[in-house]
């Protein structure tokens, strides 16, 4: 097995994503003794924002000039599209912020969602290009989304799962720690529920 993992939080300490990631990952380690991981940081290293050259060129443009700049970025995109395609398993530690994902996590995705490379269109619709892998969320928001209120100011969870879907991976697990900043749930609760989740899925 092998297991792609990335966090997006910028908060190296404190992190309810990491540390929900970490045990997503640890836990399928522990059941899949040779998995193989390959990590991302993209909190502490986020990926650059896709430049106006780079989608010239990844849409088949003849006449853009390669730069040592944009070969880098080039690079950079072929790299991460790699990482993903090679996987089994896709592991997104993914915090809500301001009812959205971390923009890190965002151009990333931007990095790998591309036509042609990672799905493509056809007459009866768009067909993902990398089928078969399995996505774990560590999804984790300071208040609570899963009210009937909740879901109408979410974008986080249904945008992920849907990119991904676009892409291919339909398998799509969210782990959620949710309501971390309230009082009444709070951090260590909202683990539990997460882990809770976890072994529900990797049990059944």
């Amino acid at each position: 097995m092998k297991i792609l993992h990335l966090d997006s939080s910028p908060f190296t300490t404190g992190s309810v994503t990491r540390e929900l990631s970490a045990m997503i990952v640890a836990e399928l380690c522990a059941r899949h003794p040779g998995a193989v991981v390959t990590y991302r940081d993209l909190g502490v290293t986020p990926p650059p924002h896709l430049s106006a050259a780079a989608m010239s060129l990844l849409h088949n443009a003849q006449d853009e000039v390669i730069t040592p700049q944009l070969q880098t970025e080039l690079d950079g995109i072929y790299q991460s599209i790699e990482e993903l395609t090679a996987c089994d398993v896709l592991v997104i530690g993914a915090p809500m912020y301001n009812h959205s994902i971390p923009s890190n996590l965002k151009a990333w995705l931007d990095q790998v969602c591309q036509k042609g490379l990672t799905f493509r269109y056809t007459p009866q619709g768009v067909i993902g290009l990398i089928p078969g892998k399995t996505a774990f969320v560590a999804s984790s928001r300071g208040g609570v989304y899963t009210t009937e209120e909740g879901k109408l100011h979410d974008f986080q969870e249904p945008y992920l799962a849907s990119i991904l879907e676009l892409m291919g991976v339909v398998n799509c697990h969210i782990i959620r720690a949710e309501g971390v900043s309230r009082q009444t749930i709070g951090r260590e609760k909202g683990l539990a529920q997460g882990r809770e989740t976890l072994l529900q899925i990797l049990n059944a």
